[in-house]
């Protein structure tokens, strides 16, 4: 009898300690699904929702920068018209979430610099929510009246020729990264530029059209060290606009002769793009 009774205790300890740890481990499982359910919100409440600027909708910190610099001083024929439009869709398409985009016109620098003709961030579409962590229709609307609808209507006032008869290309340059790249608070943010222009450079200073500098020797002048800046870090696309007397103007080495300058100022000219037409 005696050892039935300590078999019996033994058994009960037994079952009490397995019902302890059974109990242990579904406590400790409810702790990971509490800590992956406010993991998961507070993600979604710092980088799926952030305030963004009621104008721009930038948000405090932005991911991304891209700056498109138009040369428009002569007029586009129908294909380049065409073709330009068609790299400025593709381009809007890949703007990512949180990605800041400029549009600046090359002008003369006078007393200021230059200032964008339109700034707007990407806010994200209805694709980067869902019904459970967001309202995706009502961003997939924010995403194409507030950054798709603005950006084309500017791209298509600047396809508009300016007749001017000056192209300061490598003064835009300079002023884009002085007022806008090296603003404080950049420093660790990917920059890319994209140069749309026929390349001529045309000042009372420097003109292409007087014959294509060679660009070792252009390198070492007061009028490249007067335009130069620091382009450390920035991806640099261009976006070339044929002329119709490009064989006369545009010579073969114009391409080679940007990306050695713009090098020379840090910058990596990662794709060369010749417009149709």
């Amino acid at each position: 009898m005696a050892k039935r009774e300590r078999r019996g205790r033994r058994s009960a300890a037994r079952e009490r300690r397995s019902q302890e740890s059974s109990k242990a481990w579904r406590n400790i499982a409810i702790v990971f699904v509490l800590i992956g359910t406010v993991g998961f919100f507070y993600i979604q409440s710092v980088l799926g929702n952030r305030t963004l600027d009621d104008e721009t909708l930038c948000p405090s910190q932005i991911e991304r920068f891209t700056a498109v610099l138009v040369d428009v001083t002569d007029p586009m024929n129908t294909p380049q018209r065409q073709d330009f439009r068609n790299q400025l869709d593709r381009l809007l398409g890949q703007i990512e979430r949180y990605e800041k985009l400029i549009i600046v016109k090359v002008d003369p620098v006078g007393e200021s610099l230059l200032v964008p003709v339109i700034t707007r961030c990407n806010p994200g579409s209805g694709a980067d929510e869902s019904e459970v962590d967001g309202n995706p229709k009502k961003l997939e609307k924010l995403h194409r009246e507030g950054f798709i609808k603005p950006m084309e209507e500017a791209f298509d006032t600047l396809m508009e020729a300016s007749s001017a008869d000056r192209s300061p290309v490598m003064e835009s340059v300079q002023s884009v990264a002085l007022s806008e790249f090296q603003k404080a608070g950049l420093e660790g943010v990917e920059k890319r530029l994209i140069v749309a222009s026929d390349l001529l450079q045309n000042t009372d200073r420097v003109s292409f059209y007087k014959g294509l500098p060679d660009a070792a020797e252009f390198i070492g002048t007061q009028n490249f060290h007067r335009v130069s800046t620091d382009l450390s870090g920035v991806e640099v696309e261009l976006w070339m606009l044929q002329r119709d007397d490009s064989s006369q103007t545009q010579p073969i080495a114009l391409p080679t002769f940007w990306e050695r300058i713009i090098g020379e100022q840090g910058g990596q000219v990662t794709r060369v793009y010749r417009v149709s037409g």
